[in-house]
């Protein structure tokens, strides 16, 4: 076997990335959570500005 086959069959074998329908569930809710956290964040700021506002 040359190098390039045996780096294409590492590849292949080894470093393929197969992941299960809990691993892709589970990255789903890992997601949504964090963007749950982002927009409450954004809501929280635009509020805490919205009180300290005087009008002129």
């Amino acid at each position: 076997m040359t190098a390039n086959e045996i780096r294409r069959l590492f590849a292949t074998l080894i470093l393929t990335i197969r992941h299960t329908i809990d691993h892709i569930l589970a990255w789903s809710d890992f997601r949504r959570l964090c963007c749950r956290r982002a927009r409450h964040s954004h809501y929280r700021k635009r509020l805490e500005r919205l009180e300290r506002y005087e009008p002129p």
